[in-house]
């Protein structure tokens, strides 16, 4: 399915970029299949040269964007699951309206003003330089290059990334992270009603081997993949990351593609966010099968 819907969106994009004025197809006087060869050649080597000769580095862009949208993921993991289990399972009342109100609060924001509020007070102590550039690029991710770099002082400029990169991941993982405690909170509270939940009480002694062998793995795998259906949301606030703290990816791709009227570079970029969204919502199915094989199978103690 994954490899079906790249297929799709990269004949779409090449419709858009054949009959795009800055073309190079179109300059060269190439045939369609002569420019559907030539596409498709340029898109294997992730790079497309456009018409001023100006080359489009398509697969860096996608990779950064990508980290950013994982990292972010991961942040919103660690806060939503442990908050989650803990709602679903809680029955202190004023707490969870406490809980629940902040993150219809922090959800219902914007996340341009929550960027611009958060700059507002911190630009004057808080570095928001993002750009790091580590030469020669062998992953196309920033924290990746740095891990597998020879240099000697990689894990000081590792933490110097980790800490440019706080503020975006932050402020990017709260959507995700609410979603998360949303949907851990009512499978949990689901799945802890459940006949198998309660014979299980009565067989284990442990609340915690119950809430390990019992409870968690019939309710958070199927959490993650419906975590991966807010992945364009994801991804569009990912861009407007990019763009407000002037940061390297699709956001700022975009928009100066935009700016130029380069509907070449525009039409790559359905492509690339199209790739994005479908390599997330992989993940995501993958990773549930991994933490728990059988969770489509019939509930037993």
């Amino acid at each position: 399915m994954f490899l079906f819907i790249i297929c799709v969106l990269a004949q779409i994009s090449f419709c858009l970029v054949y009959f795009s004025p800055h073309s190079t197809f179109n300059i060269n006087n190439l045939s369609f299949l002569d420019a559907y060869s030539a596409f498709f050649k340029q898109l294997l080597q992730g790079q497309f040269r456009l018409l001023t000769g100006e080359t489009v580095p398509f697969l860096h862009t996608l990779l950064v964007t990508f980290e950013l949208c994982i990292l972010a993921l991961f942040v919103a993991l660690l806060i939503g699951l442990p908050l989650g289990i803990f709602l679903g399972l809680s029955n202190i009342n004023w707490l969870n309206n406490i809980i629940r109100l902040g993150s219809l609060l922090l959800y219902s924001c914007p996340i341009v003003m929550v960027v611009i509020i958060v700059m507002y007070w911190l630009s004057p102590t808080w570095s928001i330089t993002m750009n790091f550039n580590v030469s020669p690029s062998v992953a196309g991710t920033s924290l990746l290059d740095l891990l597998i770099s020879s240099k000697k002082d990689k894990w000081h400029m590792i933490f110097d990334q980790l800490h440019y990169l706080f503020l975006p991941i932050i402020i990017l993982a709260i959507q995700p992270s609410i979603m998360t405690i949303q949907l851990v909170s009512q499978n949990v509270r689901n799945t802890s009603r459940q006949n198998f939940i309660k014979m299980a009480i009565i067989r284990e002694r442990s609340p915690f081997k119950i809430l390990r062998r019992h409870l968690l793995p019939n309710s958070i795998p199927a959490t993650i993949p419906q975590l991966t259906y807010n992945t364009t949301t994801l991804l569009f606030s990912t861009m407007v990351i990019e763009i407000l703290f002037n940061r390297v990816g699709l956001g700022q791709w975009v928009m100066l593609a935009y700016h130029h009227h380069n509907y070449f570079v525009i039409s790559i970029a359905i492509l690339a966010c199209g790739t994005v969204i479908s390599l997330l919502t992989l993940l995501g199915e993958i990773s549930a099968v991994v933490i728990y094989p059988l969770r489509h199978k019939e509930h037993y103690v």
